[in-house]
């Protein structure tokens, strides 16, 4: 009989409650950034100006788009949607959220998804707050985020990338910078 690895962290594998994302007090700021991450804020500022996306990390994913869900997490409906219908149109399974609460209840429902699309200005949770709960939860911490906002200055990037992000991308953009930016992060 063959046993199944252990999981990474010892908890219940099938617990899917994450509204402990949004719940409690605000972490505590950051620490300066390191050059490393200056330096990656720099090339990303650049990249921006020629792509409209910034990706810092690709994780290699398996199979077809198609088994990918990628959750879109904006206060504004008519982007989020907008960014929802591109993605499916290219052969993404997509998820909207209309803020980290939202987000929250939604993977207790259906799981963490493939990736995030997370802005980065909303109301009741910033997004690079939402990313760094994200980046501490024992089931999301290695999930794929792309920052997706218009927030675009270097010190924009450095806070991202600070945070956690795998990847920036400045609105607007073209259907076809989205799409490329998520194929480039899930590794496809």
């Amino acid at each position: 009989m063959v046993s199944k690895p252990a999981p990474a962290h010892p908890e219940d594998p099938f617990d899917l409650d994450f509204t402990s994302l949004v719940d409690g007090p605000a972490e505590p700021p950051p620490p300066p950034p390191t050059p490393e991450i200056r330096e990656n804020a720099l090339i990303g500022t650049s990249a921006l100006g020629e792509d409209g996306f910034h990706v810092v990390l690709v994780r290699p994913r398996g199979g077809s788009p198609s088994n990918h869900v990628v959750m879109i997490v904006d206060d504004d409906a008519p982007t989020a949607e907008l960014a929802s219908h591109v993605l499916r149109k290219a052969g993404y399974q997509t998820v909207v959220a209309l803020g980290p609460r939202e987000a929250a209840r939604l993977m207790s429902r259906v799981g963490a998804p493939e990736l995030l699309l997370l802005d980065v200005e909303m109301p009741e949770m910033n997004g690079l707050e939402f990313l760094r709960r994200l980046r501490q939860h024992k089931r999301l911490f290695d999930t794929p985020v792309v920052l997706f906002t218009a927030h675009a200055e270097q010190d924009d990037i450095v806070h991202g990338l600070q945070a956690g992000a795998d990847g920036y991308i400045a609105k607007p953009i073209t259907a076809s910078a989205l799409v490329t930016a998520v194929r480039t992060v899930l590794g496809h």
